[in-house]
């Protein structure tokens, strides 16, 4: 696990030191990425560097660049490859040589071997650029799901591309604000998801799946894995004939296989144990093939209402391995904040990213590198019921409106505009609203969502494809923040984060069970709790899903104070009126989570896009504490 770090020229009478310097300021500013090892190499025209979390292979054989024997490939890697094992074997037999244990060096000599085909034989979370030389050609890959992240940017002749997106705008020159891209992330509380856009113009994401390739100045890409083009109605049909427990069985054959891959470490290994049904299910199939696992715990300590923790102590007790807290309150989670933020890399997307933040900071200090988390259970297998009912009540609505007069259904669409403070005095403002909300994200949800539900044609009833398109579309649209949060807060704490849900053979097998197996509606996650009854307590099996709710009006309350505000990057960096910003901090009582949203902007622009010290900024919120905190 790693920060990578690149450049490629494409311009005349540029010095190769200053290539290297500059890829060595981008390596600083994601040192916290891997601070066990660093290397770079200027290469003519290329240069390439990375920083190195240690996990697997501790000794100096794994230091990045990595090139083989004759120096034509060259590698910087970021993420792990589960079954490197077995695709070392395979390269032995054609004849390929290792001087290390690594995934890194396997995954290179797999590109020497099969080129860019090579990414459907790994099993794993990735983003790794390769170099040939004899060709100058640099390909970038990322993982199938977006676990890991890379962003790039082409701009004056030069190509630069890096694990965290703050070290190019770090380095590049005159770079601007996304205006577009701030409003979709206000709209949707994401980016960079399904179009390559972030905040910041010039700079893009490698976007899930992806593999892209830069050579004489120009950028290609293509994408070689959509789940939406893995839906078959052959494997749909095989579940669909299936007794429940077989499907069960299946399903706990292939989530348990990938919970064991994702145990290969040469250091400790923990889990993320909220006590709910996701986290605790890894947490005890992660126990069965560990004996030094340890599981950590955020308590929302002074909110006994909220707190979770009798639950997590419940799952540590009846698997027998150590639970450590973290007890945090409205003081920890306002200190917290803006190191929060600055980890995040883009404005965050939950508010209880400082959670997620706090709790890696503790299992580093632990001493465990590698965590294991329930990310994906709930796109995958029906978490998000209520989610899921709104789409057919929403499908039902809509038919019976196709039955009214078309008059009448304007003055409807009007009326539930109007509830939500929208101007529809304008002239024919409701109908221009769907148009320009498509335009913020250039339609690519919508055709997105189409698109995933399309993949579900061959099944007959129109309710159960609508939400299997949901459930489906969720993998790129709801999970990528949520995979964005658990890799910053991880990586910047020194700590990988892996995710057994996400296996792509989990998934694959996931998405062909019909709804009323599956979950999705009233029975949610049905499937899962059955598998999980069979290795923890009842109560736990049974719970509702709660999320991870924090009592954001009253930790946020100190900051609801307009001279936060004032001059600073709202106002000034995006020209949000003083009327506007004032307006928010007087309803953040009643709005919290809007509330919340304008923090996190502030912060950002802060301490991202204006590059201000972390130093500076903590300071001004400690100044807004109330006296004795």
């Amino acid at each position: 696990m790693c920060g990578i770090a690149g450049l490629v020229c494409f311009k005349e009478g540029c010095r190769e030191e200053d290539h290297l310097a500059l890829v060595e300021k981008m390596l600083d500013l994601e040192a916290h990425r891997g601070p066990d090892d660093r290397g770079s190499v200027s290469l003519g025209k290329i240069a390439l560097g990375a920083v190195r979390l240690s996990i697997i292979d501790l000794s100096a054989a794994g230091r990045m660049p990595m090139s083989d024997d004759e120096e034509q490939w060259w590698i910087v890697y970021n993420g792990e490859v589960y079954n490197f094992k077995e695709i070392r074997g395979e390269l032995e037999r054609a004849g390929h040589r290792f001087r290390s244990r690594t995934d890194t060096e396997v995954v290179l000599h797999a590109f020497m071997e099969w080129g860019e085909a090579c990414v459907e034989r790994f099993v794993g979370m990735f983003a790794f650029a390769i170099l040939d030389r004899r060709t100058g050609t640099v390909t970038l890959v990322r993982d199938r799901f977006g676990i890991k992240p890379l962003y790039y940017s082409l701009r004056n002749g030069h190509f630069l591309f890096s694990s965290e997106m703050r070290p190019i705008l770090r380095v590049q020159e005159g770079l601007r604000l996304n205006r577009r891209s701030l409003l979709e992330w206000l709209l949707y509380h994401n980016a960079d998801v399904l179009t390559p856009d972030t905040p910041i113009e010039e700079i893009e994401a490698l976007l899930p799946g992806r593999i892209a390739t830069i050579h004489d100045g120009t950028l290609t890409s293509r994408v070689y894995y959509d789940p939406a083009e893995r839906i078959d109605c052959e494997s749909y049909a095989r579940f669909a004939s299936m007794k429940t427990d077989g499907i069960v069985g299946e399903v706990e054959r292939a989530l348990a296989a990938s919970t064991e891959a994702r145990l290969v470490s040469d250091v400790p290994v923990g889990t993320l144990c909220s006590g709910g049904l996701d986290s605790s299910l890894i947490t005890a199939l992660a126990a069965r093939g560990s004996k030094r696992l340890t599981a950590f715990h955020v308590s929302v300590a002074d909110h006994p209402d909220l707190d979770e923790k009798p639950h997590a102590e419940a799952v540590a007790k009846s698997l027998g391995i150590p639970l450590v807290s973290f007890a945090l309150n409205g003081a920890e989670y306002r200190r917290g904040l803006p190191y929060t933020v600055l980890a995040s890399d883009l404005p965050l997307a939950h508010p209880n990213s400082v959670a997620f933040a706090l709790i890696c900071r503790v299992a580093r200090a632990e001493g465990v590198l590698v965590l294991l988390s329930g990310e994906g259970a709930d796109e995958l297998f029906g978490g998000y019921a209520w989610r899921y009912a709104r789409h057919r009540t929403l499908l039902e609505v809509a038919r019976m409106l196709a039955l009214l007069p078309r008059r009448m259904r304007q003055w409807i669409r009007r009326v539930g505009y109007a509830a939500s403070g929208l101007p529809v005095t304008g002239l024919r403002f409701d109908e221009l609203i769907p148009l320009a909300l498509s335009l913020v994200d250039r339609d690519a949800r919508r055709a997105w969502r189409a698109a995933c539900e399309s993949a579900y044609s061959f099944v007959p009833s129109a309710g159960d494809r609508a939400v299997l398109g949901a459930m489906l579309s969720d993998l790129k649209d709801f999970l990528v923040p949520l995979l964005r949060r658990l890799d910053r807060m991880s990586m910047r704490a020194s700590i990988e984060c892996r995710v057994p849900f996400l296996d792509h053979r989990v998934v694959e097998t996931a998405v062909h069970i019909p709804l009323g197996q599956r979950g999705g509606g009233k029975g949610e996650k049905k499937i899962l709790r059955r598998i999980a009854a069979r290795h923890l307590p009842s109560s736990i099996v049974s719970r509702r899903k709660v999320g991870f709710p924090l009592p954001l009006g009253e930790y946020l309350s100190p900051l609801a104070r307009p001279e936060f505000f004032r001059g600073g990057f709202c106002e000034e960096g995006i020209g949000i009126s003083r009327r506007s910003l004032d307006e928010i901090v007087a309803r953040a009582p009643e709005n919290p989570f809007a509330f919340s949203c304008l923090v996190d902007l502030e912060l950002w622009g802060r301490l991202v896009y204006r590059n201000e010290p972390l130093e500076r900024v903590e300071e001004s919120l400690r100044r807004l504490e109330p006296k004795g905190s």
